[in-house]
This record gives structure tokens, C-alpha cells and sequence, in this order.
């Protein structure tokens, strides 16, 4: 790459990216964050008197459809292995996944009882910002709230070196 060309920067608000995405020299820009601070930015861009391209990957949904016949033959592997995508990198990885959709019946609850007990061996692990951290809680907080939401598990918490505070410091 020429001289003076980055590929990555970190921010934990709009500061150095509005920087990025205003300067004339840049012709596009590309970020994985939030859907609001890559709306943010899209705006931003947008708005230039010459409008750049903003190639955003923001948030994540990512679907899951367990097929009746999978779960039937493999229910607790694919609970293992759902489990381990999920919490990858603390579940802040765009590709973990979002939603599961299936059939109910006694496979989907082999498949339930299975990652249950996977995410109770699961510890708690450190958020990128405490932005993230505390964006996490709060919708945790609201989709708990939630009178149809059933807890299925709750994570061993974290203890020494990786022990992550529950004010998001």
C-alpha cells in the first residue's frame, strides 16, 4: 500500500471517522459497528459537496433455521456449535448468530437442553468498549423484560484477569 494509507481505526464515537469521512481526499469508506454510528456516518458522508460511497456492515441479525431432520440426527452437536458461534468474541462478531428459527417438538427441545447447558459452562468474556458493554445490558435488560421471554441460561461469571465489571467501567 502507498505510503500514509491505513486500513483500520478504532473509535469509540464519531470523532476520528467524521474526520475520515469529511476530508476530500476520501473517496470511500468502509465500517463494521452499530447501525447507528454507520447511519451516523453515511450521513455525514452523504452530505459532502462531493458524496462519497460508506460500505457498512452495522449490527447483525443473522438467521439460523434448524431443519427437522438435522435436529432429529444432530441436535446436540448443532446446540454445541450454535453455542461457540455465539459467543464468539463476546458475540460482538457480525457473523454470530441473531435469530433461530424451527419446528417445535422433542428435537428442538433436545436442541434447547443442549445449549442450555453449553452457555451455563460459558464465561462471561470482555466487551470491545464500555459503549458496547453498556448498549449490551441495556437491551438485555429490555428484551428480559419482556413478558414471553423465558431465561434458558445464564453464563459462569468471569473470574480474575478476564472478570468483566457489571457498571461496564
Amino acid at each position: 500500500m502507498p505510503e500514509g494509507t491505513f486500513s483500520l481505526l478504532f473509535d469509540s464515537g464519531l470523532e476520528i471517522g467524521r474526520g475520515l469521512v469529511t476530508d476530500s481526499r476520501v473517496k470511500a469508506a468502509g465500517f463494521t459497528g452499530s447501525r447507528a454510528g454507520g447511519t451516523a456516518l453515511m450521513k455525514i458522508a452523504a452530505a459532502r459537496s462531493e458524496p462519497i460511497p460508506v460500505y457498512a456492515e452495522m449490527g447483525r441479525i443473522n438467521p439460523v433455521l434448524l431443519f427437522p431432520n438435522a435436529l432429529k440426527n444432530r441436535a446436540e452437536g448443532i446446540a454445541r456449535a450454535f453455542v461457540q458461534s455465539l459467543v464468539l468474541g463476546g458475540g460482538q462478531f457480525c457473523t454470530n448468530p441473531g435469530l433461530v428459527f424451527a419446528i417445535d417438538g422433542p428435537d428442538l427441545d433436545r436442541f434447547v437442553a443442549e445449549a442450555s447447558a453449553a452457555l451455563k459452562e460459558t464465561s462471561a468474556q470482555t466487551m470491545l468498549t464500555p459503549g458496547i458493554c453498556k448498549n449490551y445490558q441495556s437491551a438485555a435488560s429490555r428484551v428480559a423484560g419482556h413478558a414471553d421471554v423465558v431465561t434458558a441460561a445464564r453464563g459462569v461469571e468471569a473470574q480474575g484477569a478476564t472478570q468483566v465489571s457489571r457498571r461496564c467501567s
